[in-house]
């Protein structure tokens, strides 16, 4: 193995997680001595008109057609590899992705979506590079599969058995859990961020989550359910949504108790103050807030990956799912009891793996450097 490979990760603009994941795992090559590393929105490099109609179809479906989202999740869900439509979707964009390829000249390839059309050229052309994939959902879907795969980086014993069914060698599955960055790790002092974030220490709050793009339904049913049938104060995070960010600023302007905001990079230190989160179940945020052991509610999960996520963890016990307003009001009341928050919490610890990243990125140099 080269002292400093090349390294290669794709991500994708598809929501904000794919992107923290890709910086979890940088950030641990780096800590390693590897520096070259490239995080490249591989799809959005390639194909950009698709990539923006396939963003915009996704805020708009989680939002006005989710039953439609989820069927089309269904139907390409147990696709193969070897079939028409699988092939297809990894060789959009194949002309400009091998000429990126060519520039860039990885050594490691690592994706965390799953556009393979990187394992499908280097496949062709039998490259020695060596291909990983990190799943980035607690659910398995069939467009992460790739035989030129060497290694699968899954979150939990349940979708190694979803890649064994699938046919994938035991060998080529790790259960490493889902890479976060740093600071999700790293103790807070709550006192501290409250007075940094103009909060008050007499008071808990609900984080409202709505995602990076703010796609979250029923953002003002939800704001009204917290703050009529609990203690709690909010904060509401809008995304990248503005237009959603004005509007909730405008109506709940004299209101004390909710606090309205827009993206934010500092989600560890929102969420280090908070007594709950409430949000979509996106896989990402979700291994964030198990990481802190914050007590979670997801409302209406979107069909598909999310009503996957929600369907599995509630399952284990480490977050709450609410389906309409009468189960959130009952979700709030069993996190404002202390024996419930901690229950929560001890399934959470049982989950929560800490080396995540540091796992993935070790095992993927020992692979690489036994080729």
């Amino acid at each position: 193995m080269k002292p400093n490979p090349v390294v290669l990760i794709v991500s994708a603009g598809f929501g904000d997680g794919h992107a923290k994941v890709a910086e979890a795992i940088e950030q641990s090559f780096i800590a390693k001595g590897i520096d070259q590393v490239f995080i490249v929105d591989l799809f959005a490099e390639v194909h950009p008109y698709l990539n923006e109609i396939s963003r915009r179809f996704y805020m708009r479906a989680a939002v006005y057609v989710p039953k439609l989202y989820g069927i089309l999740y269904r139907i390409t869900s147990r696709m193969k590899p070897q079939q028409p439509l699988s092939q297809f979707l990894h060789s959009i964009g194949q002309k400009k992705a091998k000429a990126l390829l060519d520039e860039l000249q990885p050594d490691i390839i690592i994706h965390t979506f799953p556009y393979l059309v990187a394992s499908r050229l280097s496949e062709e052309a039998g490259n020695e590079v060596s291909i990983f994939t990190v799943l980035t959902d607690y659910v398995l879907h069939g467009r992460w599969l790739h035989p030129y795969t060497m290694k699968y980086f899954t979150a939990t014993e349940s979708m190694k058995q979803e890649l064994l069914a699938a046919g994938v060698p035991e060998e080529r599955i790790t259960i490493s859990g889902i890479p976060i960055r740093a600071a999700f790790r790293k103790p807070m002092d709550r006192g501290k961020l409250l007075i940094k974030h103009g909060f008050s220490e007499s008071r808990r709050y609900i984080l409202l989550a709505a995602g990076a793009y703010g796609v979250m339904s029923n953002i003002s049913m939800l704001i009204n359910t917290v703050h009529e049938y609990s203690d709690f104060d909010l904060i509401v995070l809008c995304g990248n949504n503005d237009g959603l960010r004005v509007s909730l600023v405008n109506l709940y302007l004299h209101n004390p108790r909710i606090h309205i905001l827009g993206y934010t990079e500092e989600m560890h230190e929102l969420m280090a103050v908070s007594s709950g989160l409430l949000t979509k179940a996106g896989g990402i945020t979700l291994t964030e807030a198990m990481a802190m052991s914050l007590p979670v509610i997801v409302y209406r999960p979107l069909p598909g990956q999310e009503e996957g996520n929600a369907h599995l963890l509630t399952g284990l016990r480490v977050i709450y799912t609410a389906y309409n307003k009468h189960e959130l009001i009952h979700r709030l009341r069993q996190l404002e009891i202390q024996p419930c928050r901690e229950e929560m919490q001890r399934f959470m610890h049982t989950l929560t793996r800490e080396e995540s990243s540091q796992t993935i990125v070790s095992e993927v140099l020992t692979l690489h450097s036994n080729r």
